[in-house]
């Protein structure tokens, strides 16, 4: 007999998505905040806070808002409504399902691109009941060395001085291993030509 510890299996490493829906009560929101001066931070921000979204200080994410539904609203010069995240959970450095612990969202595990994709596909669907059809709507390999290739789908509009994306781009809380979609908003000239949508929300 000895004192060392029983060697056990490290957990099995799983696909995971993880979901917070966009609604179309959220659709009319961000619609809103896309018709606002985004070159006056305090315009947005106040009109966040009548919508009964709070500040996320208890989230490893600096100006991060919270919706009344969960989605998790980065801030900067632009607003960036993440809904959807594609990661895997297992191991020694992903040992534990941070999105699914998050209060509205919902985490599916052993699933693949294609439930990620369906989450963008769908909120894609919901604004275009909103606003119509995406004036831009593009596909291009993307994809991170953690989840594999895949193909980016991304949906513009512009709104004004704004523009609305749709889609998904490398996540940073996991050192851009993993893969997560959001809805953008942004300044851009009205008279500028069409950016590349994968950098514009990059």
């Amino acid at each position: 007999m000895t004192d060392e510890a029983p060697i056990t299996a490290q957990d099995p490493i799983a696909e995971h998505v993880a979901v917070c829906p966009v609604t179309p009560f959220v659709v009319e929101q961000i619609v809103g905040l896309a018709e606002l001066p985004w070159d006056d931070r305090t315009v947005p921000d106040a009109a966040m806070r009548r919508l009964g979204w709070r500040e996320g200080d208890d989230l490893p994410l600096e100006d991060t808002f919270v919706t009344a539904e969960g989605h998790l609203v980065h801030l900067g010069s632009h607003l960036a409504l993440s809904f959807a995240h594609f990661y895997w959970v297992g191991g020694e450095d992903w040992g534990e399902d941070f999105w699914g612990t998050l209060s509205g969202w919902s985490s599916h595990e052993n699933v693949g691109r294609e439930v990620f994709d369906a989450q963008i596909d769908a909120a894609v669907a919901g604004f275009s009941e909103r606003l119509g059809p995406p004036e831009r709507d593009l596909r291009t390999e993307g994809g991170t060395l953690a989840m594999g290739p895949g193909e980016w789908r991304h949906a513009a509009w512009r709104r004004g001085s704004n523009l609305l994306v749709i889609g998904p781009r490398h996540e940073g809380l996991s050192y851009f291993q993993f893969e997560e979609a959001v809805v953008y908003i942004g300044p851009v000239e009205k008279t500028a030509p069409w950016p590349a949508l994968h950098d514009f929300i990059a």
